[in-house]
């Protein structure tokens, strides 16, 4: 794969979460203290998510990952709205729990009411799909659980889970390309 094309499928996927990736340069870099700065930051990232998610449905079918993420800032941003004491319990209270409970809920979604399934994949066998959709959403959930339950560490409850998710999704993916 040659730099030119390593870069364009980099920024492809990058374009799928650019909300997410929005959210945290201004949770992390923006203006002000901590609490505002990342009030600020889901109200922005429950703003972009919300047009992105219409994006991503439209011309990034499949992309549920994604979709979960969006779903997760708009939730934020109307918790940003409510109160500060409840956009730093959903932030910082319970980790990356409920980003990855978010792709839960739309991954199950997905597998219901989608030929694609929560794999996101076109295949003829729609059994195969379902189980590896089943998979993946077993994949998640455990993803949330594992979050939840060492959300005081940044690097094991945060990174690690939301990495592994997306590392068996892609495993999965390729599975089922191997399996038509």
């Amino acid at each position: 794969m040659s730099i030119r094309q390593l870069s364009r499928s980099y920024l492809i996927h990058a374009a799928a979460f650019a909300p997410a990736i929005a959210f945290l340069l201004w949770g992390r870099f923006g203006p002000g203290d901590a609490g505002a700065r990342w009030a600020a930051a889901y109200l922005a990232g429950g703003l972009l998510a919300l047009p992105h998610a219409a994006w991503l449905l439209k011309r990034r079918a499949g992309s549920w990952i994604a979709l979960g993420v969006d779903l997760y800032l708009a939730i934020g941003g109307l918790l940003a709205l409510a109160s500060a004491q409840a956009v730093d319990l959903w932030g910082r209270g319970y980790g990356a729990a409920p980003a990855l409970a978010s792709v839960f809920a739309i991954g199950l979604a997905a597998t219901l009411l989608s030929p694609l399934g929560f794999i996101g994949e076109p295949h003829p066998d729609p059994e195969q799909v379902r189980r590896m959709s089943a998979w993946l959403l077993l994949a998640s959930g455990l993803a949330a659980g594992i979050a939840l339950w060492l959300r005081a560490d940044p690097l094991l409850g945060g990174v690690a889970p939301v990495l592994a998710v997306l590392l068996i999704r892609g495993r999965l993916a390729q599975q089922l390309a191997l399996a038509r």
